[in-house]
């Protein structure tokens, strides 16, 4: 408190109507202390010191050159004014008047140049600490992005895209027992993207375990039923991995991950057990990539493939894959998208049609139709950030302006979406398409 009140002693008042009403107090002021003094008397012969300069010299020092004129003005026309009231004009001091006026004028311009001397160090200043700041941001920066490369490097990042592919190819060639095949090329997609070194792969039927491994990675694995977090993970159908655990909880399974097959449907396909994985590899960005291929490979075990494609009658099954993208974001932080492109002018279906053409690995499409009956195309990017959606919507852009030229403005785009920061926008999208569900709609406001 002591030092604000130092500083307004020192550099005034900052708002014009408070500096105002200081110059016209030590106006009056001066005026009082001149009036009351000897120099005034007709007959005075002392010298005394001049005091009622202090008041328009106090001013024009702390606020400048107008109002320090101001003040002197004011004080040497009061004192005009009361002279002449009381009758004493002709003794007016007017060496005094003027000498005051003089003093507070080059006062006042003393302070302005001062003023805008310090005005420009502390810009210079500013300047030189905002570029300081953006100095050490981008060497955050830049050592952040080369600690993810480095970390990127180490972990073989493997495109999701040919991985998804690659195992929906072998399951479209074996309708029957399908585990048996995508076993292994799962579990070394597994290990490329979490870095799992001993694991095995079980089906599951009616939640309980089938103890015969149809692929295994590594040696010396082996199946604990009873392992509280084999048992866990069979009760809550939820990836687990001592990374998830509490700081007071302890890790007492034999196993590093646990990770379930849930299908669409949310039926437990199988189940990946792994002993060993790369720690560091353990990351949330990585979990939420562990879960969502997993649950793209428990489709691909189902009896029959479910296709990432779906029509217009399979809109219950498209809430399902957008639950399960909320769910790995509640879960795992990982976002996903929603674009959708309507033909407004309902004569390029074929177009909408032929983007399937140009599905990346783990997107799922519907092909449905407005309420007005207008064909549309509601694509969902699993693990896909805004900015990673509004470059796919420039592809499409450039792709439909390839086919249509100048047409291209009658299909609209619609995202991208979060399904996180913009769930009344998409409810209202789904409800004009005929697919709103009010379990997705609750979904959206759980945030457990």
């Amino acid at each position: 408190m002591s030092k604000i009140l130092t500083r307004k002693a020192i550099n005034g008042f900052k708002k014009s109507s408070w500096s105002w009403l200081e110059t016209c107090v030590v106006a009056g002021l001066s005026i009082y202390v001149w009036v009351q003094s000897d120099s005034l008397a007709p007959t005075s012969t002392e010298h005394n010191f001049f005091w009622p300069l202090f008041g328009p010299l106090l001013i024009a020092l702390r606020y400048g050159f107008a109002k320090g004129f101001i003040c002197s003005l004011l004080t040497t026309a009061g004192l005009a004014t009361i002279m002449k009231i009381t009758g004493h004009l002709e003794y007016y001091p007017f060496s005094l008047a003027l000498g005051t006026i003089m003093v507070a004028m080059i006062a006042g311009e003393f302070q302005d140049y001062w003023y805008n001397i310090n005005r420009k160090h502390i810009l210079d200043h500013q300047y030189m600490s905002q570029k300081l700041d953006s100095f050490t941001q981008n060497y955050h920066l830049l050592k952040v992005s080369h600690d993810q490369l480095e970390q990127r490097t180490a972990g073989q990042t493997v495109s999701l895209r040919s991985s998804i592919n690659a195992l929906q190819k072998i399951a479209t060639k074996h309708a029957e027992n399908r585990l048996e095949y995508l076993g292994h090329p799962f579990l070394n997609l597994l290990a490329e993207i979490g870095g799992i070194e001993v694991a095995g792969i079980y089906r599951v039927i009616d939640d309980q375990i089938i103890p015969n491994a149809h692929a295994k990675l590594g040696d010396h694995h082996q199946l604990i039923v009873n392992d509280p977090m084999l048992k866990d993970m069979l009760d809550t159908k939820k990836l687990l991995s001592p990374a998830k655990l509490a700081e007071n909880q302890s890790h007492k399974s034999r196993y590093q991950l646990c990770i379930p097959l849930l299908d669409t449907h949310g039926k437990l396909q199988a189940a990946v057990v792994a002993e060993s994985a790369k720690f560091f590899m353990l990351t949330p960005a990585n979990v939420a990539l562990l879960s969502l291929v997993a649950n793209h490979a428990a489709d691909l075990l189902c009896k029959h493939t479910v296709t990432p494609i779906l029509q217009s009658n399979q809109s219950d099954l498209f809430l399902s894959y957008i639950k399960r993208a909320k769910y790995n974001k509640r879960h795992y932080g990982a976002d996903s998208s929603l674009v959708v492109c309507v033909d407004s002018q309902k004569s390029h279906k074929a177009i909408l049609d032929n983007l399937v053409n140009y599905r990346r690995g783990a997107d799922v499409y519907w092909s449905c139709h407005s309420k007005d009956g207008n064909p549309a195309l509601a694509v969902l990017l699993p693990l896909t950030s805004a900015y990673e959606g509004q470059l796919y919507i420039n592809r499409l852009q450039e792709l439909l302006k390839n086919q249509l030229d100048d047409l291209a403005g009658d299909i609209d785009i619609l995202g991208p979406l979060s399904l996180t920061q913009d769930d009344d926008e998409i409810n209202k999208i789904m409800d004009e398409l005929g697919a709103y569900d009010e379990d997705l709609a609750d979904i959206a406001d759980d945030r457990l």
